[in-house]
């Protein structure tokens, strides 16, 4: 029997609002079990700091969230951006569903230690999910006006 779960609201900024997904049993939403981790990670504070910049600067950015900026992991994107926007290597990867330019659904992620995801213990659980749940997302429909999502109570995906 499998779980489900549903899509909320993770934060808000002037031109995006980014979403998570919380399964129907889990304390924490995926990116803050996301965020949570990887603050107890201190050799990586430097990196999750760059990450926080990143969201804010996309969410506030009058562009809103340019799909090129995201770095291209199949199914699904991930943060940071792409190497060319950074001024140095980041191992931090933050799988993610681009809706829109106001609209992207944070998953999770990790320490990425190989150098394709799906190889890495750190991270590759969390791509494969993204995967799925993009994919399952991507059938559904979201549909969403500016940076709300309107049909919100329809989206369940198996977790």
């Amino acid at each position: 029997m499998h779980s489900f779960a549903t899509i909320e609201e993770f934060a808000r900024f002037d031109t995006v609002t980014y979403y998570t997904v919380r399964g129907e049993d889990a304390i924490l939403s995926e990116t803050d079990d996301f965020f949570r981790r990887i603050e107890k990670e201190a050799a990586y504070g430097n990196q999750l700091e760059h990450l926080l910049f990143w969201l804010e600067n996309i969410g506030n950015d009058k562009k809103g969230a340019a799909f090129d900026l995201f770095r291209q992991e199949r199914n699904c994107i991930a943060l940071p951006p792409k190497r060319r926007f950074l001024d140095a290597a980041i191992d931090l990867r933050l799988y993610c569903h681009w809706v829109s330019k106001n609209v992207v659904i944070l998953f999770n992620g990790g320490i990425k230690t190989a150098k394709i995801a799906q190889d890495c213990p750190n991270v590759s659980r969390h791509f494969y999910n993204a995967q799925s749940w993009t994919k399952q997302l991507m059938e559904i429909g979201i549909e969403a006006d500016g940076s709300e999502i309107t049909n919100k109570e329809d989206l369940y995906i198996k977790y």
